[in-house]
């Protein structure tokens, strides 16, 4: 039933092994293991009920005997999901807890220093498709920018021109490694504007 259990969670391809264990509530007593980055992790203890445990609910042993056994929620979770700290669990910021939709998941380490972000608004033609907007700002940054996200869009004939659409991006910056300078980012921000203006056509608003 371990077993079944232990491939349920982490897949038919998942290393583990038993041991024996100790537990005072039980006796013979069992743990398994699995094996991760070269490390093995224990998932769950078990084992038969003890005599004594039975003895003092009022169970006679000789008739009845049991098994216990209890997998830590947690200690499931970080393995499956390669999360290195249990503080992790009680986090509130978003770049964290938007990472774990399903058992699948798996947790990317986010950073602890500061962001800063600006923001682009442009014009272009209503036409004009953005699919591959996202890359044009990446380019620039590499692993600086956290996110881009569109927070505005509308149109206005008589403010933009007809067939002309406004669009305005929220681009994050963050470093893993760093607090950013306000003059680094400006400076990424200029050749993301430059080249919205060549790329798109766009006029900077």
């Amino acid at each position: 039933m371990l077993k079944a259990i232990t491939y349920a969670i982490y897949g038919d391809s998942v290393e583990f092994r038993f041991l024996e264990d100790v537990f005072p509530f039980t006796d013979p007593s069992t743990q398994i293991e699995i094996k991760q980055a070269e490390k093995w992790l224990e998932i769950v203890g078990a084992g038969v009920v003890h005599a004594k445990v039975l003895s003092n609910l009022g169970i006679d042993p000789d008739v009845y005997n049991g098994w216990a056994f209890g997998f830590g929620l947690e200690r499931i979770a970080m393995a499956k999901m390669k999360i290195p700290d249990i503080r992790i669990f009680w986090s509130d910021d978003p770049r964290i807890t938007s990472q774990f939709k399903d058992i699948n998941s798996q947790y990317k380490e986010v950073s602890k220093f500061p962001m800063t972000y600006r923001d682009i608004s442009f014009i272009v033609d209503r036409s004009t498709s953005l699919n591959n907007y996202y890359e044009i700002i990446r380019d620039f940054a590499e692993n600086l920018i956290e996110e881009v996200k569109l927070v505005d869009e509308y149109e206005d004939e008589q403010k933009f021109g007809k067939d002309k659409k406004s669009y305005t991006f929220r681009i994050v910056y963050r470093s893993p490694e760093r607090t950013l300078t306000n003059e680094e980012v400006n400076q990424i921000q200029d050749r993301i504007i430059k080249e919205t203006r060549e790329e798109l056509g766009a006029v900077i608003r």
